[in-house]
């Protein structure tokens, strides 16, 4: 695939993380104990989006992201190669 040099994509893309996450994970980010996670939910005062997927609860990656304060920035692909080669000792040209 041929790209151009100016093509971004998301900060999450980059690292490859799902688009949605358990409830579980989403309780473990906020701080928040399974328990009073569940008892959100059901009050409906969770701080980020929640949705049923058969008998799991699942957030919206791009929602715990948001309910934390991160965002889900577009990263220029050159940036990501020179982040690399950073990390791997070389200096930069």
């Amino acid at each position: 695939m041929n790209r151009h040099r100016d093509e971004s994509v998301a900060f999450s893309a980059v690292f490859d993380l799902p688009s949605e996450v358990g409830l579980r994970v989403a309780a473990e980010a906020l701080n928040l104990s399974l328990t009073t996670a569940y008892r959100r939910v059901r009050n409906g005062d969770f701080p980020c989006r929640v949705r049923r997927a058969g008998r799991r609860y699942v957030v919206r990656l791009s929602d715990l992201m948001r309910a934390l304060g991160i965002q889900d920035v577009r990263v220029r692909y050159d940036d990501i190669e020179a982040g690399a080669r950073f990390a791997g000792g070389e200096a930069d040209a």
